[in-house]
């Protein structure tokens, strides 16, 4: 199998993607009390503009997402409405097919749904109460099976969680055996309050070891960093 190269692979990862959220977007409904997010969800290919947008608006433009540098939106992922929404953000070069536009520093696509107001403490986070609560429900069955590409939840395993910075870290290994483009088994996803929203953030590394879990997490801390910068 010939080597590809990040957007190559990056355009390749979209549908693999999109077919993952779709599912996962219900049970997240019940851990985020998202309810208005499910029924638009369906797999798409990457959309094609001559310079790719880095930010876009959700949940009826009452959030707006943004990405590092390097990381643009996919238009045709983009679900929206008063509930919240989801858009992926992947190598911009790769989503506007202009192999001048700018370039991700790291291999991975970026993700974000966004839900329903928050209910924060007084620091304008979610509590930690909250966000361990939330960390229950992935570790339950019915959260890990949200969270395998193969829908089965003994693929998948929480292989650490932390709560810091008001945000709940978890290290997601999955290890459906799909037959699908090359992905990281091991990816990180965060979920955490950004402008009065509870959002769930993921860092996706288009290959194994390309990524370490320190490098994910910075990664996913410049990410939130960006739509904190743009709100």
């Amino acid at each position: 199998m010939r080597d590809e190269g990040p957007e190559a692979i990056s355009k390749r990862m979209i549908s693999a993607v999109g077919h993952r959220s779709s599912r996962l977007l219900k049970p997240l409904a019940l851990a985020l009390g998202m309810t208005g997010l499910l029924a638009a969800c369906q797999p798409t290919a990457f959309g094609t503009a001559q310079v790719a947008k880095a930010r876009t608006t959700l949940a009826n433009g009452a959030l707006t997402v943004a990405a590092p540098k390097g990381w643009c939106v996919d238009p045709k992922s983009l679900r929206n409405s008063g509930a919240g929404g989801f858009a992926l953000f992947g190598n911009c070069a790769a989503i506007s097919g202009n192999a001048d536009d700018a370039h991700a520093p790291e291999p991975a696509l970026l993700s974000v749904t966004v839900g329903p107001p928050a209910l924060e403490d007084g620091s304008g986070k979610l509590s930690k109460d909250r966000l361990t609560k939330i960390g229950e429900f992935f570790h339950s069955e019915i959260g890990r099976a949200a969270l395998s590409r193969s829908g089965e939840a003994e693929d998948v395993a929480i292989k650490s969680t932390d709560i810091a910075d008001g945000a709940l870290l978890l290290r997601v290994e999955d290890r459906s055996g799909t037959g699908g483009p090359p992905i990281a088994k091991t990816y990180l996803r965060g979920v955490t309050a950004l402008g009065g929203r509870i959002t769930a953030l993921s860092v996706m590394p288009l290959k194994e070891g390309e990524m370490s879990y320190a490098q994910q997490r910075r990664l996913l801390e410049r990410f939130i960093a960006a739509i904190r910068a743009a709100n």
